[in-house]
């Protein structure tokens, strides 16, 4: 009788569900929007095994009369990531073509002699643009992040007859000169000082800020505030920037201003979703018995993160660690979180003994995480897994279970803020020595741009985790979402 009372309105669980359901309207009445007036499809160009590319046209477009742009990601993202930009380009009158790069997203190549494939997939790429009819093959122009812009801005280089102008955003490094690539616009965010000087390295190379858009050889570097490596993407301002920079160059009047892009939308319903999680969990979950906690089980996580970064520069220097898993970075990630987890059971918490009833629940809290996950394709992520990335996913898991399991027993029996200062706590420990770890450890630097990132997915992992209290369902479950996210993050070795 008590548990059907938790039920009625006014309940912990009636709450959750009613902030849920008003939560899901809203996000689903902000992303409804999101691609009005573009038509999109998913293609294969190219021979065998082809490039995977979106392409985005805007509706109503006369045939020959849009300019198209071709939209490369960075190191580590997809064509999804750079959804938010192509469609602010589109829904501006550009056709777009955003192709997944070697060894990303849906290309099953690997990420190997990484210049030249790279800028032979945007090379390619922008021969799929000049097929498409609405595109008038005389106004072309690309942009890239990070990694793709040095793609980018190569293509550019080499072939100033149909590139008309390059953005390259968060740059790396090309050869540039005064008169090549043409028009060129170099973007960066204020909170990424790396970058920003590699922007003002190119542009003093490439002759210093002059001319106009259209002129041929025009130069200029505008630093985005507030932004950093990621959020830049995501950035009205970064977009308005390289619209106006490429109408110019490229003789077009925007034929308008895209709605907001799916990122608000989609941060809304992953919130809906982890309600709704929870006022089914306020209701139905039983704990189990609650784990044998040493005097600070807390405390193992940051001592576990130092053993571990120690180890891992040790481990890498005799071992290629990406052959493990296949993927790049994301092995070496796993072996970190192995032996974080390993120390954290030994010497901080340990789950009591599975139960039969543990495995209905962890595969119902995997469903609701790869539920959750498979919302990321909204905004910046190509979720589902082709390729070597299942069997890389598998591996994975079973690396980051220890961790997983500890971070789970932590939670037990913890609510509102207590479990709020476990996320913190946890989020903390674990940004701080995977940093170093970046820092010290040869060939996983990236990690330093996308750590931010990572206590927003421990917000999900750990709502998932409370009111369930059964570490050996929900432990495993988190394995899953971690190692599956890192199989689709980085790319294939």
């Amino acid at each position: 009788m008590g548990r059907a009372r938790r039920g009625l309105p006014g309940t912990v669980a009636a709450r959750r569900f009613v902030a849920g359901s008003v939560l899901l309207a809203i996000a689903l009445l902000l992303l409804a929007p999101v691609a009005r007036g573009v038509e999109t499809s998913d293609r294969i160009v190219g021979g065998d095994p082809g490039l995977p590319v979106k392409v985005y046209v805007p509706e109503g477009a006369a045939p020959g009369g849009a300019p198209g742009v071709v939209v490369a990601h960075g190191f580590a993202g997809s064509a999804a990531l750079m959804q938010t930009w192509s469609l602010a380009l589109a829904q501006a009158g550009f056709v777009v073509v955003a192709p997944d790069l070697p060894g990303h997203g849906g290309n099953e190549l690997p990420l190997a002699d990484r210049s030249e494939r790279l800028a032979e997939a945007v090379a390619l790429a922008a021969e799929h643009l000049v097929t498409i009819p609405e595109v008038d093959v005389r106004r072309t122009a690309s942009l890239g992040h990070s990694m793709g812009s040095g793609a980018v801005l190569k293509d550019g280089i080499e072939r100033p007859d149909v590139v008309r102008a390059v953005v390259a955003v968060s740059p790396t490094d090309a050869e540039v000169s005064e008169s090549l690539p043409r028009d060129l616009l170099l973007l960066a965010g204020a909170n990424e000082a790396r970058f920003v000087a590699n922007a003002e390295s190119l542009l003093e190379r490439a002759g210093g800020p002059r001319g106009e858009p259209g002129d041929g050889d025009a130069r200029r570097l505008v630093i985005v505030p507030r932004v950093e490596h990621v959020s830049i993407l995501f950035s009205r301002a970064a977009h308005d920037t390289s619209i106006a920079w490429l109408a110019d160059a490229l003789d077009h009047q925007p034929t308008g201003r895209a709605p907001t892009g799916p990122l608000a939308g989609w941060s809304l319903l992953v919130l809906a979703l982890v309600l709704l999680w929870q006022s089914l969990v306020v209701q139905a979950a039983t704990p189990a018995p609650a784990p044998a906690r040493r005097t600070a089980p807390l405390l193992a996580l940051p001592i576990g993160g130092i053993a571990a970064t120690a180890s891992l520069v040790i481990v890498v220097r005799s071992v290629e660690v990406s052959d493990l898993v296949g993927v790049l970075v994301a092995g070496e990630v796993g072996l970190w979180f192995l032996m974080v987890g390993a120390i954290w059971l030994r010497f901080g918490i340990r789950p009591a003994a599975p139960e039969a009833r543990d495995l209905g629940w962890a595969l119902l809290s995997s469903a609701a995480l790869i539920g959750i996950g498979s919302t990321f394709t909204i905004a910046w992520a190509p979720w589902w897994l082709t390729g070597v990335r299942p069997m890389a996913a598998v591996i994975l898991a079973l690396l980051l279970l220890p961790f997983a399991l500890a971070a789970t027993s932590v939670l037990h029996g913890r609510r509102g803020g207590q479990a709020l200062v476990v996320w913190f706590v946890t989020s903390l420990a674990v940004f701080v020595t995977l940093g170093a770890a970046a820092v010290v450890v040869p060939g996983i630097g990236f990690l330093i741009l996308v750590l931010p990132l990572l206590p927003l997915v421990l917000v999900v992992t750990t709502a998932i985790a409370v009111g369930v209290d059964r570490p050996w369902a929900t432990g495993p479950a988190v394995a899953v979402f971690l190692g599956w996210l890192l199989a689709m993050l980085f790319p294939l070795a």
